[in-house]
């Protein structure tokens, strides 16, 4: 891939096309391996700088990965059918667009885009998992429910990775004296810039005295686009370095996990629908789509939140555990029966959450999940 960069001048300088394919793109997430002599001629790792054909700025950066290093940036707007030259040089460090910032203080991480507060990733011990929540709209209110004082599944706070059964361990619900702990080891990475800001928590699944039962590795990447459509990817991979572990069949699973603000459930008038056009609980839990949204009204506004399943996902696409009280999670292994792995085994899973202002024709959903399945073509002048 990285052939598809080519050095234009005794300046270091790189000139690569987007093309769009066969989809419209707006604020559209773009990854490009580049190999080492590519990344020495840009001098990373400090910032680069990256232009259109009209010389306008896209937020771009360059990131050190789990394979190499990654060009990371956003299109704004591209056409279906067409394509765009772009160039890439050492930058001084300033992006017109600003950056999505990570601070942490005292278990929390937080994050802003732009100089404005996004969401905290909170991973101290006096919870049972941590949660990524508040997630702020373009409203200033949050997208999700984050209320210790409810007694309505208390245990579903914003966004979060669970399981209800590990090793017979209930590491979703959080029954006293019982539940499953996700303890915190450390961030692998922390990473933030222009495009967007990257932050690798490893963590040990444990039992309530903290036996461990499962090495967890999450990694987050919230992207540089606007209030009314931010993205968040979510990855999470699995190690059985403990001996055999079984996923029980389950319908508190997700691993991914949502609660929406408690104004858009359906209970209060939101909506549920998915890739197929099915709506509602009654047409889309326990069903299989590419993806579902939910949205609904929040302080006057219409917010929603659609999840997006991968196709490298096993049983993809998955099963939708996803209720009118506000519950949102993907969910294969109640319907599919659980998963055993083997001592040394892995499992991993990927999903994109597209937090939107509309509908979910107004937000061009479906249009939204292309961007993350087909991802534009970057390829050599």
């Amino acid at each position: 891939m990285a052939g598809g960069i080519r050095r234009m001048s005794s300046i270091n300088t790189f000139q690569f096309k987007v093309d769009a394919g066969r989809h419209e793109r707006i604020n559209c997430p773009v990854s490009y391996n580049l190999d080492q002599a590519a990344a020495d001629l840009l001098g990373v790792p400090g910032p680069v700088a990256m232009k259109d054909e009209a010389g306008r700025e896209i937020p771009a950066q360059i990131r050190r990965g789990p394979k190499g290093y990654v060009l990371h940036f956003i299109i704004d707007r591209l056409q279906a059918g067409t394509g765009k030259t772009f160039t890439v040089a050492p930058g001084k460090g300033d992006s017109a667009h600003g950056t999505v910032e990570l601070a942490e203080e005292n278990g929390r991480l937080q994050v802003t885009v732009n100089g404005e507060y996004f969401t905290t990733y909170v991973y101290d011990r006096s919870v049972a998992k941590p949660y990524l929540g508040p997630i702020i709209g373009p409203n200033g209110k949050s997208y999700t429910r984050l209320d210790f004082e409810t007694k309505e599944h208390p245990h579903h706070r914003s966004l979060w990775l669970a399981i209800g059964d590990v090793n017979g361990i209930d590491m979703w619900n959080e029954p006293e004296g019982r539940y499953g702990k996700q303890l915190h080891q450390q961030f692998e990475e922390l990473t933030s810039g222009p495009a967007c800001a990257v932050f690798t928590a490893r963590n040990v699944w444990a039992s309530f005295n903290e036996k461990p039962q499962i090495d967890e590795t999450r990694t987050i990447t919230i992207y540089n686009t606007p209030a009314n459509g931010r993205i968040v990817d979510v990855e999470v991979m699995f190690e059985a370095n403990y001996g055999q572990v079984e996923f029980g069949a389950t319908k508190e699973a997700g691993p991914l996990g949502i609660r929406v603000a408690e104004s858009m459930k359906a209970a209060n008038g939101g909506t549920i629908i998915n890739s197929y056009g099915s709506i509602g609980e009654e047409e889309c839990w326990g069903q299989k789509a590419e993806w579902c949204d939910y949205y609904g009204p929040v302080d006057g506004h219409t917010l929603g939140i659609a999840a997006f399943d991968h196709p490298q996902n096993e049983h993809y696409p998955t099963y939708w555990h996803i209720r009118n009280y506000g519950l949102h999670a993907a969910n294969n292994f109640y319907f599919a029966g659980g998963k055993l792995l083997k001592p040394g085994d892995k499992a991993f899973f990927r999903y994109r959450v597209f937090f939107h202002e509309g509908d979910t024709n107004q937000a061009k959903v479906a249009d939204r999940y292309q961007d993350y399945i087909h991802p534009p073509k970057v390829e050599k002048v």
